[in-house]
């Protein structure tokens, strides 16, 4: 019976080829690596309320395939450190990125016309007149159904990020029997929230007033990392055409957190979007710390299973504090704002000190090739955790992708994929690749909800990446 074919990476795209070595079997650091990995997973295991491990987000092919062991994707090395040994060939020195990626989504909580009835809210608290309703009892109750919904379940969430060519970079040394990877990603993430507060209407002065307030939070983070992963073992336990492949990863993280509170009555006639757009970046605290992440891959003839574990270490950043030293402020917008968080601070709504922590993460993947360029994945996270946002992430995805070895012949995937915590959001997501360079994908949210009165989904995102051959 002939073997099956053993998957070998080529150039900058990847192919299934039969004529990979078996003589290269390195066993350096073999049991300091498992032992490392083993006390990572059992200490994650003991953090089932994880905050956010790694990237914001996903990118080029993942965006739709999510954090899968594949070797066909160039940046599927960046979510399992072991991967780099898979994503240059033997003879092979080099692979990187020439071009840079793009990846944003944004997603919205479970709440009609959000964005429009806050501004509509906003415009009766600058002008009474500008209530729709016959009565002032009619507008009470209307709004005050608005202000509890919105601060049960309204927010907006916005995540975007790059990474800076020609990373990500695999480099296979003479002088090691592995591949160093290296990765810098730029990536920042804007919530809009409401702390909701009871409308009510003073007669004195025929005015509405509430303590209402949107409640912005945001972050930006830079990543540098340097990563190596080579082969434990082949053809173990007696399993021809296997490897066991172990990796590391060394990441450096540059976070700018802040959190904002404005009351609703002292935006004037000013717009949600913009208060957003103009006031997001203030308040930044600027921190830095370093995560350490781990990997495991095994590798058949026609499948492949991972096991990788995010900050290990735990990092923790500070948010800009909020509601605190408020007389110090002059009057005006600034200190009216500090009263504001001061206020929801106290009544345990919002913490004024916060620190967000990227506790351990572990996600499991498989994948299975039906034929030499089709192949069907799955990933997991095990463990809930917190992004940079303050909003609750754990991922499950299944996909499948075709990748053809005619440039002339699209490549094709789609995906499932659903938040298990937090929102609960299902996703479908289509991508496409043109000429085995040129990525675009897509996805949407299968829950709807109405926006200027027209359904729409509750999230949408793309990416655009290019992975040129060489």
């Amino acid at each position: 019976m002939k073997t099956p074919p053993k998957l070998k990476p080529v150039n900058n795209y990847s192919i299934l080829s039969s004529d990979i070595s078996t003589a290269r079997i390195h066993n350096i650091a073999r049991y300091g690596a498992c032992t490392l990995l083993t006390a990572g997973l059992l200490a994650a295991i003991a953090a089932p309320n994880a905050n956010a491990g790694g990237n914001l987000l996903n990118h080029s092919q993942a965006f739709t395939t999510g954090q899968s062991a594949n070797h066909l994707a160039l940046y599927s090395g960046m979510h399992n450190p072991a991967m780099g040994e898979l994503m240059i060939d033997s003879d092979e020195r080099f692979r990187m990125s020439y071009f840079f990626s793009l990846s944003s989504s944004t997603e919205l909580g479970q709440v009609d016309n959000f964005v429009d009835d806050i501004d509509e809210l906003i415009d009766i608290l600058d002008d009474p007149n500008n209530a729709e309703e016959d009565s002032v009892n009619e507008t009470l109750d209307r709004f005050n159904a608005v202000i509890e919904q919105a601060g049960d379940d309204g927010y907006l969430k916005t995540t975007a990020g790059t990474y800076v060519p020609p990373l990500p970079l695999y480099w296979r040394p003479g002088f090691l029997p592995g591949t160093i990877m290296f990765e810098l990603n730029i990536e920042s993430q804007i919530n809009l929230s409401v702390l909701a507060d009871e409308l009510i209407y003073d007669d004195s002065k025929t005015t509405f007033a509430t303590n209402t307030s949107a409640y912005i939070k945001s972050g930006l983070q830079k990543k540098l990392a340097v990563g190596y992963s080579q082969i434990y073992g082949e053809n173990l336990w007696g399993t021809e055409g296997t490897q066991l492949i172990w990796g590391a990863k060394f990441n450096i993280y540059d976070l700018e957190l802040s959190k904002q509170v404005f009351y609703l009555d002292s935006l004037g006639n000013q717009d949600i979007e913009d208060v957003v757009k103009d006031e997001y970046k203030n308040n930044r605290i600027r921190s830095t710390s370093i995560g350490l992440d781990f990997g495991a891959v095994w590798t058949a003839p026609n499948y492949r299973l991972g096991a990788s574990l995010t900050n290990l270490n735990a990092p923790s950043f500070d948010y800009g504090a909020v509601g605190v030293n408020c007389e110090e402020y002059p009057s005006g917008p600034q200190q009216n704002s500090c009263f504001a968080a001061r206020y929801f601070a106290d009544k345990g709504d919002i913490k004024a000190y916060e620190t967000h922590k990227k506790n351990p993460v572990i996600t499991v993947d498989g994948s299975y090739f039906i034929a030499s360029n089709w192949l069907v994945s799955a990933s997991a996270e095990l463990a809930s955790y917190d992004d940079t946002v303050g909003q609750e992430n754990q991922w499950f995805a299944a996909s499948t992708s075709y990748h053809p070895s005619n440039y002339w012949i699209p490549g094709l995937r789609g995906s499932y994929s659903k938040n298990l915590a937090g929102s609960k959001l299902s996703y479908l997501g289509l991508g496409i690749t043109f000429g085995g360079i040129v990525n675009l994908d897509f996805n949407m949210a299968l829950d709807d909800i109405i926006v200027d009165d027209e359904k729409a989904p509750r999230g949408v995102g793309f990416a655009l990446s290019f992975e040129e051959r060489f």
